[in-house]
């Protein structure tokens, strides 16, 4: 959705300066922010060492970008130490195709190899170590937190797989999950199971909620922030965030009612149209959010201080 994002900033600024993009993947997004607005500066954030050293062929050469191996998590400090704020955040939460095309990595259950499933590979918490040694009740709670129906089900088969042997390879799990899940519904069944344990490595969800925390925090008026998630889960923390910005929410009868803090740039969440899923299957389930903010809201004071 790289057009519609374009277009949104296009009609949503004049002259951007200064922008982050905080997964900046193998650079795509943040080469064409910097075709796009030619007096712009960019900070790009990564936690995948090898997605920075492919970018920085890019991007690195313009002189107007500087990246940076971290979580997007540390937004507020990464954007601190540059002393200005974003004229627009741009965070793409889906996985690059540098990692999910590559079976060494550990993400993908299209074919097998070693089971990892880390962003930054320097971090002690791998995909091995959740599926082998957390106890069944982890398991299961982890499967849930992608709206698994089975995982109880799945997280007691596991834990008796995993006494005849150790579970290394990602297509020893997808090959469990197969043999107790019915044929038509395993296909789902993995994308949630897989999906469940990368968040889980990667911190994902407490990620997601310190970037929109210190998006608002870092933003002024008149700043774009910008999200594509790839998940109901994801999308759904985007949506709340972003919807108590748009219409805050107070007690009945609350004697004042709070202005807006948010303005809607994309009238809730928009899809990949029909042409582009087609020439790109994975754009298939991207939900893209918008918003400019009006005012800093009460919520950022308290955050400042």
């Amino acid at each position: 959705m790289l057009d519609k994002c374009l277009e949104i900033l296009d009609r949503a600024l004049d002259t951007p300066l200064f922008a982050v993009d905080c997964t900046l993947g193998l650079g795509g997004h943040s080469r064409a922010f910097l075709q796009k607005f030619p007096s712009l500066f960019l900070v790009g954030i990564d936690k995948d060492e090898e997605a920075l050293k492919i970018a920085e062929k890019k991007v690195g050469g313009s002189g107007r970008a500087a990246l940076v191996h971290d979580s997007f998590a540390n937004l507020a400090s990464i954007v601190s130490s540059f002393g200005k704020s974003p004229d627009f955040i741009f965070a793409d939460l889906g996985l690059s195709s540098l990692q999910i095309d590559k079976p060494e990595r550990g993400f993908s259950y299209m074919a097998s190899g070693k089971l990892d499933m880390r962003m930054d590979k320097s971090s002690p918490l791998s995909a091995k170590e959740v599926i082998n040694s957390w106890d069944q009740k982890e398991l299961e709670r982890v499967f849930k937190s992608c709206q698994e129906p089975r995982s109880r089900f799945l997280a007691g088969k596991i834990a008796e797989e995993r006494k005849k042997g150790e579970i290394a390879t990602t297509g020893r799990l997808a090959e469990i999950l197969d043999a107790n899940t019915p044929f038509k519904e395993r296909l789902q069944t993995k994308k949630r199971v897989f999906q469940a344990v990368r968040m889980e490595v990667n911190g994902e969800k407490a990620a997601l909620e310190s970037l929109l925390d210190a998006a608002l925090a870092v933003s002024h008026p008149g700043s774009v922030i910008m999200v594509e998630s790839y998940h109901s889960g994801e999308d759904r923390i985007v949506k709340n965030f972003f919807s108590a910005g748009i219409c805050p929410k107070v007690p009945p009868k609350f004697p004042i009612e709070p202005e807006p803090y948010f303005e809607d740039l994309t009238g809730g969440a928009l899809k990949a149209g029909g042409e582009e899923t087609e020439k790109n299957s994975r754009s298939h389930s991207v939900r893209l959010r918008a918003v400019k903010v009006l005012s800093a809201s009460e919520r950022v004071k308290n955050l400042r201080l």
